[in-house]
């Protein structure tokens, strides 16, 4: 009869902690989205398809009966399943999402991200569609072998290095082409990039195979796109954008058109603002040391 009552409350323990385990996971999160009523809806049409209940359309909108018009408006409160996920050191929103296997546009979206380059540790996530918290994998180095490295020590002292063998991975100078055609451009550190000037209609090409991780609106930057270039450990980001001609998962080949320069976001100009993050913890690098030295730098006014 001991043994019996031991294991019930071992049992009852072990279950209290799943159920506690998984409340400290499980999450949902609520936005407010308008609807704008179409001829021929009706109340429990726009419930089903939103999962709000027609109760709480009615109290969010002040509705006394079930009767809507064509070209009304009305707030809906939509709840999303998910976790919240605590930004810890070196993961970036790039790899969270990955390792949710989300929609980048959607964490961005549910929590107000203005810049996806730029998330704080401690900082809490709302995950859309996660059933549980997961650890982000951090790679201890980019992919480079000794041969790389020493050829990139080299450049950086000034080198001539023609006897190392030709890496698959080259991370260096001239390793990418540039992006718009233009010998205007100029590079601010605290920029985190180099803002290059064209005329207007001028077409941005990818400065390397690889493929598209985001392309969308950014506060601040415009019409946006971002490369992942895996084989390289490195991402490309290409801001103020006029016309974006690729969408999200899209492979582009080494000097593929991706966009038109343009002046979207906070600039007066025509510009293109061009960053390289690292993949391994998303911080930006001189763009400068990864482009073919073919460029006169001029002061862009």
């Amino acid at each position: 009869m001991q043994k019996k009552k031991k294991l019930a409350i071992i049992i009852t323990g072990l279950s209290i902690g799943l159920i506690f385990s998984h409340l400290l996971q499980a999450a949902t999160f609520t936005y407010y989205r308008y609807y704008i009523v179409q001829k021929g809806d009706t109340l429990y049409d726009i419930s089903k398809e939103y999962g709000v209940s027609i109760k709480t359309i009615k109290r969010k909108n002040n509705l006394r009966s079930d009767r809507i018009y064509p070209n009304q408006k009305l707030i809906l409160p939509i709840t999303v399943k998910g976790v919240y996920h605590v930004v810890k050191k070196y993961e970036t929103l790039w790899r969270i999402c990955k390792a949710y296997k989300v929609n980048i546009d959607d964490v961005i979206r549910l929590n107000r991200i203005s810049d996806p380059g730029y998330i704080r540790v401690g900082q809490k996530l709302f995950i859309p569609g996660a059933k549980k918290v997961v650890k982000i994998s951090i790679p201890e180095k980019i992919a480079l072998n000794k041969e790389v490295n020493a050829a990139i020590a080299k450049r950086k002292k000034g080198e001539e290095s023609s006897s190392t063998p030709s890496p698959k991975v080259i991370a260096g100078r001239g390793s990418l082409i540039w992006p718009v055609k233009s010998n205007v451009f100029k590079y601010e550190k605290k920029s985190f990039g180099i803002d290059i000037f064209a005329p207007a209609e001028t077409r941005i090409i990818a400065p390397a195979r690889g493929k598209i991780y985001f392309s969308g609106w950014l506060r601040g930057y415009g019409k946006t796109i971002i490369i992942e270039h895996s084989q390289l450990g490195l991402y490309t980001c290409y801001m103020h954008n006029s016309l974006n001609l690729v969408k999200k998962g899209d492979v582009v080949e080494k000097g593929e058109t991706i966009a038109v320069i343009g002046n979207t976001g906070t600039v007066d100009k025509t510009v293109l603002h061009f960053e390289i993050r690292r993949a391994d913890d998303g911080k930006p690098v001189n763009p400068l040391d990864y482009l073919p030295l073919n460029k006169t730098k001029k002061k862009g006014s």
